[in-house]
């Protein structure tokens, strides 16, 4: 009997960087739940990966809302027969100084990338758990330095951060490998849509790098099964390294790395 091929949850797979790692990801076989609260740009992604010969399954999700989370994982606990990695990539970037941030915007910004990745990847361990998986957290610079105007996007960044060693240490020598990466190059911001991309000047569009780029590295980190746990990595770094070296030695150098630093 033929296997059946591993299934994967990306959040906030309608546009830029979470649709690459969809796109990725169903390329290498993976079936692909993606969300977020924008459906016409989630059947963009579908379509796309459907044209490429990829299996998905579109669930629209605003992650801000509690309910709204736990349906969505209630839907992939149902329809998933080997789920093995969930990306936690969904992100609201608002550009506001602290004086003016109201509540509602602090609130959404840590609903949607803090809230939210805890109450995903929750809900989805015990699938994980069955033969082991990858949780990726998206992270960014951010989260080891402030920028002006981004009090509660680096605050959910951090947070994401300490969220991820400390699931790590319970997990212990699971066959679960929880890790942040961040992009490492310029992709195009977060909380710009498709539609609102058309408006960009050609010159700041042409400075955004192909976020297909660091796709390696994802793809690197979404096989692990417990190898390599609680660390932060840059996904162009990693990209490089895979190509001079090859997965296990770079594998190996990873572990040499933190043995040193330990």
């Amino acid at each position: 009997m033929q296997e059946k091929p591993i299934e994967a949850v990306v959040t906030g797979a309608g546009r830029g960087l979470g649709r690459a790692i969809a796109s990725a990801l169903a390329t290498e076989g993976a079936r692909v739940w993606i969300c977020s609260e924008d459906r016409s740009e989630l059947e963009t992604t579908a379509s796309l990966i459907e044209s490429a010969g990829g299996a998905v399954r579109v669930v629209e999700t605003d992650l801000a809302d509690p309910d709204q989370c736990a349906a969505f994982t209630k839907a992939v606990a149902e329809g998933a027969d080997r789920l093995q990695v969930v990306v936690n990539n969904a992100a609201v970037w608002k550009v506001t100084p602290v004086e003016d941030l109201t509540l509602e915007e602090w609130s959404e910004v840590l609903a949607v990338m803090l809230t939210a990745p805890f109450l995903v990847t929750r809900d989805l361990l015990p699938l994980l758990r069955q033969e082991g998986g990858s949780v990726i957290n998206v992270s960014s610079r951010s989260a080891v330095m402030p920028f002006e105007g981004e009090a509660a996007y680096c605050a959910a960044k951090w947070g994401v951060e300490a969220f991820t060693r400390v699931l790590s240490l319970e997990l212990g020598a699971s066959n679960i490998s929880v890790n942040t990466i961040t992009p490492g190059l310029r992709i195009k911001p977060t909380s710009l849509t498709d539609e609102e991309v058309r408006t960009v000047p050609e010159s700041e569009r042409s400075s955004w790098n192909d976020p297909m780029e660091i796709m390696p590295a994802f793809l690197f980190f979404a096989s692990l099964r417990g190898e390599v746990s609680g660390h932060r990595f840059d996904a162009f770094e990693q990209t490089g390294a895979l190509g001079r070296l090859g997965r296990e030695e770079t594998l190996r150098r990873i572990h040499e790395f933190f043995r040193d630093v330990a």
